[in-house]
């Protein structure tokens, strides 16, 4: 977005350099020929007058080598000319007659204005030798000039000779210079097609740049500020097309302007502007942040003006945000009410503080600045700090991290850091900000007491460590837990005082702080004078005390039951901490002391319940003898008649003989039926008796080889039947021999029965397995019928059958008895089984581990 006309001035050209080599040559041989000739002439001449032009010469030429020599050149070539023909002017008026040598003088000095001077100086030249000549003729023929001699003289020939060597060197010279002025011209010429040829390159590279940069980009006019093109990219940016933009002034992008003179003003001054910020327009009208690059070039010949528009309206948007970030941080870090410091990361030295107060150090934002963090105590050990940098560096950020710092007063005071590393104009720094915790490290260790003080053991202990911990927490000199008895005196359960365990008390509760305190539910002080209220005390006026708390301890139905107190020897002054201290551990004071009476309620309740349960047991105990023995009794004296029916049954049916009617004979068999069926129940009965009777006599048993005796009897009594069995060898079980077969007999024997309708019956004795240590486990199983789990309930209740009598006979007696002889032996037992899948009976007949031999189970078919 450039300007108008921008040229001022041309620069003046440096003289040549062979020119003036040249002139250095002529100025010389003129200077010592002419030199050589004057004191020739003026000695050997006819007419001493005859050096004048000599020595003007001399004079002119060595005057030359002096300008020449510091650098003053550029009217050189004009002296050593007009100074020549002002000598032969001189020349010829010596003499006397325009026919002498002098005229050598006019071809000379015109020979050396045509090689040295430009056109104009050479006409001027030439127009002053023409006109001399004429004068000097006319000067001549009107007779004003003396007479010559015109006689050639050796002199005249050394005049013409000198003025011919010096001629020839002038052409010389002159020829010299055209030579290499033709070469310089050619490698000119050829400089110049390279130049050219680089131009075409560089204007095609730039054409490209120019058509492809992201850039905006547009050329102007230096001459008048119409632009002459624009690149896609400024298209894009603008809005506007080439065909629109193309020879409009550039006053149409701008939207300010005075931002477009201030910017004209500065290309002006120093041909090139970088990063001008302004505002530009675009096609639309919607204005945005640029910066503006231009550059103009130092030939005056440059008539273009290249520049290049920057969108940095987002960039702008971002610096906007970051200004209002560091605002934002420069008010959060100045205004914080925390103390906050930044520090270089190298050294430690405090390169910023805040005016917040110190509480840490107590320093103000002067004593810090510049000193470093080791000086002023803010780090007590190169150590620390070094520690401290190292966990920095690694994480980038530290908080809460606890340190010690040195108070100006020299006091050690606990502190947490919060740090941030951060960088500040390329240099590592730590933002950093402290909290004194030194009051809340009291504030942890009391609360550590308050915790050990009710935490731990019960009772006795919990009271002893709790008045111990009350004591260190609130600073008192005696704290005691004491227990409200029915004689109106507190008995002290535990009493710390003076740093130690204290004997325990009975005090009256009349005329003490004790009294005042039971009679409130908050917590009573006495912040002084405690004597002067209670004169009578003991306690107290004998220790000294002048301050008291008492919180009293109550029941859940508010009745009091005991009291905390604190005595200090000192008037005290308790803070809301303190007191809230002196509640948290009456509550658990007060609760301890609640567990305690229920516990001794409920001791005395449990003593109660064991002698009543103890009465119970044996008067059951005497009951259940009393039934076995008549349950004895009754099957024993049912035996007796029994048999008398079934004698006297069969007698009779022995005497009638033939003479019975089919129906008859039915009925005889149905009376001895059911006096086999009376015989077995009575039986069942007493083995039930005698299970439950009698002392255990428990020994080792081996249940397997028990086992194999039954179904070997078994199957003798049923040999029509394949039975097989298996059973896990050297199962030994610690219990009554005898009970113990007649338990196996009764649930072998059920397996044997519910087992009569399968083609390929299996039974089976094992153990189930068990963890090392624990008590074995049982089972006996068999593939028989099986039953309703249902039913379950009703297995082991005496004449209770989950079959019909014509389906498998029994009396509903065997698992009953099972039941009572596992039960006589500590053990358990229960069944399980599915409809036509079987049975398994799963029992204990010891709480001691099985000994088991470990072989192969024993099959039997």
């Amino acid at each position: 977005m450039p300007t108008n006309n921008l040229h001022a001035g041309t620069p003046v050209a440096k003289p040549d350099r062979a020119l003036h080599g040249a002139l250095q040559v002529v100025a010389m041989v003129l200077g010592v020929v002419s030199t050589l000739m004057g004191p020739y002439l003026y000695f050997f001449s006819v007419r001493p007058a005859d050096a004048l032009v000599p020595v003007l010469v001399a004079g002119l030429a060595w005057s030359a080598i002096f300008f020449l020599r510091f650098g003053y050149s550029r009217y050189v070539p004009h002296l050593i000319v007009f100074g020549i023909l002002f000598a032969a002017v001189v020349g010829v008026l010596t003499f006397g007659s325009l026919r002498s040598s002098g005229v050598m003088l006019f071809v000379a000095g015109v020979a050396v204005a045509g090689v040295f001077l430009e056109r104009g100086a050479l006409l001027v030249s030439v127009a002053f030798t023409c006109c001399a000549m004429a004068v000097l003729l006319w000067i001549e023929k009107n007779g004003w000039m003396h007479a010559p001699v015109m006689h050639v003289t050796a002199t005249t020939v050394v005049v013409y000779m000198a003025t011919v060597v010096v001629v020839a060197i002038v052409v010389y010279y002159s020829r010299q210079n055209s030579h290499r002025a033709n070469a310089q011209l050619l490698s000119e010429l050829e400089a110049h097609r390279r130049t050219e040829q680089e131009r075409d390159r560089s204007q095609e590279r730039f054409a490209r740049i120019f058509r492809t940069s992201p850039t905006p980009m547009l050329a102007q006019s230096a001459r008048d500020g119409l632009i002459l093109d624009v690149n896609p990219a400024f298209e894009r940016c603008y809005g506007f097309t080439r065909d629109q933009i193309k020879g409009r002034d550039d006053a149409v992008l701008w939207a300010d302007s005075s931002q477009r003179e201030l910017y004209l003003q500065y290309l002006i001054e120093k041909r090139q502007v970088l990063d001008f910020q302004c505002k530009g327009v675009r096609a639309d009208g919607t204005t945005f942040d640029a910066l503006v690059c231009s550059e103009l070039g130092n030939d005056p010949e440059d008539k273009l003006l290249i520049s290049t528009v920057t969108d940095i309206s987002v960039q702008t948007l971002a610096l906007d945000k970051l200004k209002q970030s560091e605002e934002r941080f420069a008010k959060a870090f100045n205004f914080s009410p925390l103390k906050m410091t930044i520090t270089r990361l190298s050294d430690g030295t405090f390169v910023e503080v805040n005016q917040a107060r110190d509480p840490v150090q107590g320093m103000r934002r002067q004593e810090l600045l510049g000193k470093s963090t080791l000086d002023t105590g803010g780090w007590l050990s190169p150590q620390e700090r070094q520690a401290f940098i190292a966990r920095i560096l690694r994480e980038g950020h530290v908080s809460a991290y606890e340190t010690r710092m040195r108070h100006a007063d020299g006091q050690l005071i606990d502190a947490k850091m919060w740090a941030e590393r951060i960088e500040i104009d390329g240099e590592d720094c730590i933002l950093s900000c402290f909290v004194n915790t030194t009051e809340e490290k009291r504030r942890e260790a009391q609360l550590m007491a308050l915790s050990s003080g009710m935490a731990g053991p019960v009772g006795d202990a919990l009271f002893s460590a709790l008045t111990l911990h009350m004591a260190q927490a609130i600073g008192a000199d005696m704290v005691s837990v004491g227990e409200l008895g029915t004689d109106e005196h507190l008995r002290t359960l535990t009493v710390w005082k003076d740093g130690a365990p204290g004997t325990n008390l009975t005090v009256p509760l009349e005329g003490s702080p004790c009294a005042v305190a039971l009679g409130q539910p908050d917590l009573c002080i006495f912040e002084s004078a405690l004597a002067q209220h209670f004169t009578q005390h003991q306690v107290i006026t004998s220790d000294g005390f002048q301050a008291y708390a008492g919180q009293s301890l109550r029941d859940e139905d508010g009745t009091p039951i005991g009291l905390l107190n604190a005595y200090w020897r000192q008037p005290v002054q308790l803070g809301s901490e303190a007191r809230a201290l002196i509640a948290i551990f009456a509550s658990r004071a007060n609760a301890e002391l609640v567990r305690l009476h229920r516990d001794r309620e409920i001791q005395r309740l449990n003593a109660g319940l064991e002698r009543r349960v103890h009465d119970r047991t044996a008067e059951l105990q005497k009951l259940n003898a009393e039934l076995d023995s008549f349950a004895y009794s009754v099957s024993h004296d049912l035996k007796s008649p029994l048999r008398t029916i079934d004698g006297f049954t069969r007698l009779l049916g022995e005497q009638l003989g033939g003479r019975l009617q089919p129906e008859e004979q039915v009925l005889f068999e149905r009376v001895l039926g059911a006096t086999r069926r009376m015989s077995t129940l009575i039986a069942d009965l007493l083995a039930l008796a005698r299970v439950s009777q009698g002392p255990l006599e428990l020994s080792a048993v081996d249940l397997s080889a028990l086992a194999n005796q039954i179904l070997q009897s078994e199957q003798e009594k049923y040999p029509e039947r394949a039975l097989r069995w298996q059973i896990t060898p050297g199962l030994t079980c610690h219990c009554d021999e005898r009970l113990a077969r007649i338990a196996l007999e009764n649930l072998l024997g059920n397996a044997v029965k519910y087992t009569s309708k399968r083609p390929d019956p299996l039974i089976e004795l094992g153990q189930l397995g068990c963890e090392t240590g624990e008590p074995g486990e049982l089972f006996v199983r068999d593939n028989g019928v099986g039953f309703d789990m249902a039913q379950a309930d009703k297995l082991f209740k005496p004449f209770q059958r989950l079959h019909m009598p014509s389906e498998f006979e029994g009396t509903g007696i065997g698992l009953a008895t099972v039941h009572r002889i596992v039960e006589r032996h500590g053990g358990s037992i229960r069944g399980e089984a599915e409809p036509g899948t079987g049975a398994t009976f799963r029992f204990s007949l010891c709480k001691t581990p099985l000994l088991r031999i470990t072989s192969q189970p024993h099959v039997a078919a």
